[in-house]
């Protein structure tokens, strides 16, 4: 069951994501759900983002005037969508959602304030690789992006291509560099690090190809408060490898409430692996040692 407080937009809910879920997004910097919206709301998304049916907002905020109101519904920022009751309850409040957002979080999520609206007449060139403006990389995770997708998405329809594991890093592709793409189904959610490398794929397509993309907020701090696997072991856990290991093992941490205990020794200590070794990795629960160097500001990549 979704809590929803209306007053401070927040929510609440179960979490529905494991600890091998959490670490698996600490990899990869990215998550689709397909086709989780109903075709009603897509229906109705598109034909409020097309000006076809009039706004019914739930509230006015108290800053806003209605001539704000129709300012903000015919721009590239959208945000008047937030306020309706429908959006609220089926988009923002999307029950597979609500779980894998509350897992990566924290409770009482913080709703979407600004809709960016990325629409596009297809046919369209693929667009270039970039990491959006104000990423920070480290490994907090303080808001989640969101990209949403009300009509069906196929690659010819040009889908948001993504780069794993590009959100602890800057990271360069050439444009005929591919990447994951998030093809899917009308009412496919994609829920993204913000710092990940990322592209408007090339459309073929004839037509309108509507997404818009909004963040959700983290408001307490960070604790292991998902679902717990018994058997979890976190020395043995897989990080990654050479030169990256560090920095999901960091984020994974800090997501579990541990970020100011986490210290690495470097070498082939812990939390880097291999399956070739006899016996595990040394270096762990260590409490003195080193932490990555998510700067990129010393040659050996370590910070003291």
């Amino acid at each position: 069951m979704i809590k929803h407080n209306e007053v401070d937009r927040s929510f609440d809910c179960k979490p529905t994501l494991t600890d091998s879920q959490v670490l698996e997004f600490c990899h990869n910097g990215f998550l689709v759900l397909k086709g989780v919206v109903d075709d009603e709301t897509n229906q109705l998304t598109c034909a409020y983002l097309n000006g076809e049916i009039p706004s019914n907002p739930s509230f006015i905020p108290k800053s806003l005037t209605n001539e704000d109101l129709d300012r903000i519904r015919n721009s590239h920022e959208p945000s008047t969508l937030l306020l309706e009751r429908w959006f609220i309850k089926n988009v923002l409040l999307n029950s597979q959602l609500a779980g894998a957002l509350r897992s990566l979080l924290g409770k009482n999520v913080g709703l979407p304030v600004l809709v960016s609206r990325h629409t596009t007449e297809c046919p369209s060139p693929t667009q270039g690789w970039h990491h959006d403006a104000d990423h920070i990389f480290g490994p907090e995770l303080n808001f989640l992006e969101v990209f949403y997708y009300p009509q069906d998405t196929p690659e010819k329809m040009g889908p948001t291509e993504v780069v794993p594991g590009s959100h602890i890093t800057r990271t360069h592709r050439e444009a005929e560099d591919k990447g994951v793409s998030a093809a899917g189904p009308a009412g496919t959610l994609s829920i993204h690090s913000q710092s990940i490398l990322h592209r408007k794929g090339e459309s073929t397509a004839t037509g309108t190809r509507h997404m818009i993309k909004y963040d959700y907020w983290r408001t307490v701090p960070p604790q292991r408060d998902w679902i717990v696997e018994p058997n979890f072991d976190f020395q043995k856990a897989h990080y990654g490898h050479h030169g990256t290991a560090r920095y999901i093992a960091h984020m994974f941490y800090w997501l579990c409430g541990k970020g100011e205990e986490y210290r690495i020794i470097g070498g082939q200590g812990w939390p880097w692996s291999s399956v070739n070794q006899i016996g595990p990795s040394y270096g762990f629960a260590k409490t003195e040692g080193y932490l990555p160097n998510w700067r990129k500001n010393n040659s050996d990549d370590y910070a003291s």
